[in-house]
C-alpha cells in the first residue's frame, strides 16, 4: 500500500526559496525605480502645489508684490498656512519629515511677469 505524501521534503522547500529568491532579485531593481521615481513625481507635485497656492496668496496681495525689475518678496511656508493658503502638515514625500516652516517660495518681478521658485529649507 501507498502511503500518501503531505509533507515537503527539505529539497523541494530549498528549491521553492531558491526560486522566490531569483524572483525577488529580478524584480526589486524595477520595482525600487519605480518607487524612487513616483516619490520624485508626488515631491514636484507638492511644489507645484505650493507654488500654486503661493500664487493664490499673490491674487489677493497684489499690493505687497514686488514693483520692480528684479525686486524678490519671499513668503514663507508658513505665512501660507496661517493665512490658510497650504495645510498645516505639509510632508516631503521622499524623505517623509514635515516640510520646515521656513521654506519659502520666492517671488521675482521680471518684466510684467513674476517668477516663482521654492526654497527647501532644511
Amino acid at each position: 500500500m501507498k502511503k500518501n505524501k503531505l509533507g515537503f521534503t527539505l529539497i523541494e522547500l530549498l528549491a521553492v526559496m531558491l526560486l522566490l529568491g531569483l524572483i525577488f532579485l529580478i524584480a526589486y531593481p524595477g520595482v525600487d525605480k519605480y518607487i524612487k521615481e513616483a516619490r520624485d513625481k508626488m515631491y514636484n507635485d507638492q511644489v507645484n502645489n505650493i507654488v500654486l497656492s503661493t500664487k493664490n496668496w499673490a491674487i489677493d496681495n497684489k499690493l505687497l508684490l514686488p514693483k520692480t525689475d528684479g525686486e524678490t518678496k519671499t513668503i514663507t511656508i508658513g505665512e501660507l498656512i496661517d493665512q490658510g493658503y497650504v495645510e498645516v502638515d505639509i510632508r516631503n514625500p521622499k524623505t517623509k519629515k514635515l516640510i520646515p516652516t521656513n521654506s519659502y517660495v520666492k517671488i521675482t518681478k521680471n518684466g510684467n511677469l513674476y517668477d516663482y521658485e521654492f526654497i527647501l529649507e532644511e
